[in-house]
């Protein structure tokens, strides 16, 4: 699947990798769409380390099913 299709994919709470420009893999957790048309990824930590996903960098994307 090309990374376009993966990134529409994309819903709240879906577990997200992205590559980052020096080439590493950081997975985060999709929280909400971003203004600039990105999402907006927690990638842990402390206090919830910021990321954005774009169809530029992205490289996986996992459904995460919600439990009811």
């Amino acid at each position: 699947m090309n990374a376009e299709k993966l990134f529409e994919t994309i819903k709240v709470r879906d577990s997200v990798t992205i590559i980052t420009p020096h080439g590493s893999r950081l997975k985060g957790r999709a929280v909400m769409p971003s203004s600039g048309g990105g999402w907006v990824l927690n990638l842990g930590g402390r206090h919830g380390t910021p990321g954005i996903a774009t169809p530029e960098n992205i490289a996986k994307v996992r459904r995460t099913e919600v439990k009811r």
